[in-house]
């Protein structure tokens, strides 16, 4: 069955294609927009309000110079506007590509609507220059209130734009803000949450899009907009306890912003990002689990100074990053506490600041990436590496990783590694470093070897056997925590595998066993989708469309959004195919 369905959804070929499409988009130097202005309740009609927003541009596309010709048009009229700069595309490694171009670029302009409705403008750029140039950029908060209504009421403190600046999907998601490439939902994925009994009658999208109405409808769930009847004691205390906030919860919704463009996710996502910032204190951490480093992010604060030219989004950016300062990722036999969780964070957190500052934070992502390296490679010559080494994994001692494998025994943990994967990306958007390529290509690797086939699962809908991805695998390829839970750990290791897949093409080492486990884990996945929505469940104060924990909403959608893409990039895969797990 799982065969059946891998040629359902996946395009086989006579053998290994020998293109493979580029990571970073490439540039476009000019074009336009339609850009949706979603008015909030405070945008009363027919009075000018401040709109803030920032302008993605593929690696390339225009310079700081060339945004004199960026123009905000309504109706072949020109809107006068601040545009500048906010935040160059940076490379670690090549210095002719180092601040050249335009990441992101700030709009500022005033807008009136005529009433309640959205109303869109065009960006253009690359043509004839601007005629209305402002030149001074007002406070960005200017045109923000407290959020009163919805996931947030006045007395949480959380402050929103009054106008809403939604930007095509089709356009963010080429990369320019994540640093990779996924793909827009499809036309048929509207905003709206799917009728839970539709969905649940349906047993399989095409190709991955199953992924996509499951983002979209447990983010709904996450918000406590999942329907009406569901009781306070089974809604999502996102307010109150730090559990939903694990694999941060804001980017997670940014990440559904950029693959759908809908206005929801973006003042979800802001808002969100606005609280988190908020529980921030001094010392960097999240105050609901304060010194808990695992909670502690910089990912959404860029999205949210991108999107929103929210100077105020980095006021805790440089305290974040000091908080991973304590861990050490330079693994030793000897260390204490050391996992793949902590490191990820920690170096996402550093190329987020690189990202946005540049500087120092250079050398600091540098260093990690060359120690993870070196780990992956043996950590000269500390790890031993005998008959029946499975290669790829960071390898450290369960006695290490909080006793869940044997104390004495070196293994790795599936699916924390993919967040290292998921760093290692963005790193790699900044520096195109073939030792990063080949990093995420030798972890697929592991994650392939990590991946078993049993019936011993917790999806009482399907009677089979199905991909599981072990929570631990020591590195001869035995047990080191294996859960019939696991399968819960499926899109996200299926993802890292996806890239692993990409990578091993881009460098020429074609492995379709890659590719291969990539789809049958996401075959999982496929099944745990429909075993998790009950669309009775509010009859009886349940929500629809169950996440459980809270937090799982982010550990599959935060870093699984360019699956898709990854897998489309080249086709692959053979077309006999063979087991993924030999």
């Amino acid at each position: 069955m799982i065969r059946l369905f891998l040629l359902l959804v996946v395009l086989s070929v006579s053998a290994p294609a020998a293109a493979v499409e580029a990571f970073l988009a490439g540039p476009v130097p000019s074009g336009s927009l339609e850009v949706k202005l979603v008015p909030t309740e405070a945008a009363t009609p027919g009075t000018l309000r401040l709109v803030t927003f920032g302008v993605p541009f593929p690696r390339g596309s225009i310079t700081a110079a060339g945004l004199a010709t960026l123009r905000v048009m309504k109706d072949g009229s020109e809107i006068p506007a601040h545009v500048r700069e906010l935040t160059p595309w940076r490379h670690r490694l090549n210095p002719a590509l180092d601040g050249t171009s335009v990441r992101v670029a700030r709009v500022q302009i005033r807008y009136s609507f005529a009433g309640t409705a959205p109303e869109t403008v065009t960006v253009s750029w690359g043509g004839a220059p601007r005629q209305n140039d402002v030149p001074s950029l007002e406070p960005v908060r200017n045109g923000w209130h407290t959020a009163s209504s919805g996931s947030f009421i006045a007395a949480d403190n959380v402050q929103e734009p009054d106008v809403l600046a939604v930007l095509p999907a089709s356009w963010l998601s080429l990369g320019a803000l994540r640093g990779s490439r996924n793909l827009p939902f499809d036309a048929s994925n509207t905003e709206g949450r799917d009728n839970p009994a539709t969905n649940a009658a349906i047993q399989h999208w095409s190709g991955h899009t199953e992924a996509d109405r499951a983002m979209k409808n447990n983010f709904y769930a996450s918000i406590n907009q999942d329907d009406a009847r569901v009781t306070a004691a089974n809604q999502c205390r996102y307010k109150t306890e730090y559990e939903p906030w694990l694999y941060d919860r804001a980017s997670t919704m940014f990440a559904l912003y950029v693959r759908s463009g809908f206005a929801g996710a973006l003042r979800e996502a802001v808002r969100a990002s606005d609280f988190y910032t908020d529980h921030v204190n001094t010392s960097g951490h999240f105050d609901m689990r304060n010194g808990d480093t695992k909670y502690v992010y910089a990912e959404n604060l860029a999205y949210r100074y991108w999107l929103t030219g929210d100077d105020s989004a980095l006021d805790r950016l440089a305290a974040i990053v000091s908080a991973h300062d304590g861990f050490n990722e330079a693994w030793t036999p000897s260390m204490g506490f050391w996992t793949e969780r902590h490191v990820a964070y920690k170096l996402l957190a550093n190329q987020v600041a690189y990202e946005l500052l540049g500087g120092n934070h250079a050398a600091r992502v540098g260093t990690i990436v060359s120690r993870l390296v070196s780990h992956q490679n043996g950590a000269n010559g500390q790890i031993p590496q005998p008959a029946g080494y499975v290669d790829g994994g960071l390898y450290h001692f369960g006695s290490q990783h909080d006793g869940d494998w044997a104390s004495g025994s070196l293994g790795a943990s599936s699916w924390m590694s993919v967040l290292i994967v998921d760093a290692m990306l963005r790193a790699y958007s900044t520096s195109e470093d073939p030792a990063i390529a080949d990093f995420v290509r030798r972890m697929g690797n592991f994650l392939r070897a990590s991946t078993v086939l049993t019936a011993a699962h917790t999806y009482s809908n399907h009677a089979g056997a199905l991909a599981l991805p072990r929570y631990a695998m020591l590195w001869n390829g035995s047990n080191g925590q294996i859960n019939d839970a696991d399968v819960e750990h499926s899109l996200d290791v299926a993802t890292g595998l996806a890239w692993a897949h990409y990578f091993a093409e881009l460098l020429g080492q074609h492995d379709p066993r890659l590719a291969e486990t990539a789809e049958d884990l996401y075959f999982t996945y496929d099944e745990g989708v429909n075993f998790w929505i009950r669309p009775n469940g509010p009859a009886s104060g349940l929500p629809a469309y169950r996440t459980s924990p809270w937090r799982k909403f982010s550990w599959e959608h935060r870093v699984s959004g360019g699956m898709g893409w990854a897998m489309q990039a080249t086709i692959t895969v053979d077309p006999v195919f063979a087991n993924g797990f030999d």
